[in-house]
């Protein structure tokens, strides 16, 4: 970090995924199938802050957001010499969506005049879909004035290095601005990245000005966008700012760590005593007993490997203890032509309209979902926070579970798609 630039963490103490989810660990150690391809140039790993080196797999304790500005020096920087941005990669993709399509410059360059965003994003990161209401927010108040945004996209499952997946998401999201699939993760590593979402906020002379990491506390993120354009456009001043607030206080409610399924550098969340270790072979489990909170106990066969689990039989269950006022989950097929349906229960009963996610559907069998795409569902909207038992009992094999993640009482209004 450089001298004029200055770095905003937010995070709990318990554990920073709940403003962020984390690259853990750097994408060259991940597999060929979790990727698709070996990296081959490794990204650095680099510490968040001091609370990515507590407890990694639990959040049981008392959670406390703040927020650090933090000014570091390098060398001989100051601030008459801060970093400027890395350009756009030659290997990345570009997905020019929405309004921007009509003509926009893939280079840092090509945006000097103008203060730009760089949102570092994943398509099926919950705590970038709640903040994306933000970025439209400031889109719309303040690209007139000379703001624009560029969604750099870099996935977390096989399916997010998918150019196909990521062109979708960025129209089902009705993204207003140009998106780039940094498939390589070129982009990714020449601005250290290393979690979602992840925004640096580049000036008119292309210098890297503020640094905010985690979903949240955007207030001084928009307080310095103003800032740069009110020296040609002092009228912005009049424009009013976005009401402040803290959606991981809490008194909003801790909820359940993500819950990875597969086999997630050992963080991987299910129950039973066979759950690892069967090198992706299908295995017959059973269900002993309820999960634990953040656990995941399955039943019946199951293909388990470190992207996620494939269901091998009509007949399998997979039960998760959460608490949290809303759950969604990281879902897909083998075969996104054949959709596998996927009934719901929460404590024993299906979902109905009071407490279901807005891809949930009813019928006479019960609450189902539908799944075809690649992509996060929403699962449960309940009406209070509170500890639910929750099961998904696909109808035939073949369908994929990534992971868990929730939302807590202040975590409901976003647009959900």
């Amino acid at each position: 970090m450089y001298g004029a630039r200055w770095t905003i963490y937010t995070a709990s103490v318990a554990w920073a995924a709940t403003v962020f989810r984390m690259k853990i660990p750097p994408q060259d150690n991940l597999s060929k199938d979790a990727k698709g391809a070996t990296d081959p140039n490794p990204a650095p790993s680099t510490e968040i802050s001091m609370h990515n080196r507590m407890k990694p797999a639990t959040k049981q304790v008392a959670s406390i957001l703040f927020f650090v500005a933090l000014f570091a020096a390098c060398g001989d920087a100051t601030a008459q010499n801060p970093e400027k941005a890395p350009n756009f990669s030659s290997d990345a993709q570009w997905i020019d969506s929405g309004a921007a399509a009509k003509s926009v410059p893939h280079s840092i360059k090509g945006y000097r005049g103008q203060v730009l965003l760089i949102d570092f994003w994943e398509y099926t990161c919950i705590n970038c879909i709640r903040d994306f209401s933000v970025l439209k927010r400031w889109y719309a108040k303040y690209h007139s004035y000379g703001f624009d945004i560029v969604g750099v996209h870099y996935g977390e499952f096989a399916i997010g290095f998918s150019v196909d997946n990521v062109r979708q998401a960025a129209r089902r999201f009705q993204l207003p601005w140009p998106v780039v699939a940094d498939t390589q993760g070129s982009i990714w590593r020449a601005y250290h990245s290393d979690v979602w979402p992840n925004r640096y906020l580049i000036d008119q002379q292309g210098d890297i000005i503020v640094h905010v990491e985690g979903e949240g506390r955007n207030r001084p993120m928009e307080e310095k966008i103003r800032e740069l354009l009110a020296a040609a456009h002092p009228e912005v001043k009049q424009i009013p700012l976005d009401p402040a607030e803290n959606t991981f206080a809490p008194s909003c409610g801790i909820c359940t760590d993500e819950t990875y399924v597969g086999d997630w550098f050992g963080r991987g969340a299910i129950a039973n005593s066979n759950g690892y270790g069967n090198d992706g072979e299908a295995t017959n489990f059973r269900a002993d007993s309820e999960p634990a909170d953040g656990k995941v106990m399955l039943s019946g066969r199951w293909i388990v490997q470190q992207d996620g689990i494939t269901s091998d039989d009509k007949r399998d269950e997979a039960q998760l203890r959460y608490h949290a006022r809303s759950a969604y989950a990281v879902i897909s097929v083998v075969d996104p032509k054949k959709p596998v349906r996927v009934y719901l229960l929460q404590d024993g009963k299906p979902l109905d309209p009071s407490n279901a996610g807005v891809d949930v559907h009813f019928e006479a069998q019960g609450s189902y979902i539908d799944v075809s795409a690649p992509r996060m569902y929403y699962l449960v909207k309940n009406s209070v926070f509170a500890s639910h038992l929750l099961a998904l009992e696909p109808e035939r094999s073949d369908f994929v579970l990534h992971s868990f993640t929730y939302g807590n009482d202040c975590q409901q209004d976003f647009e959900q798609k």
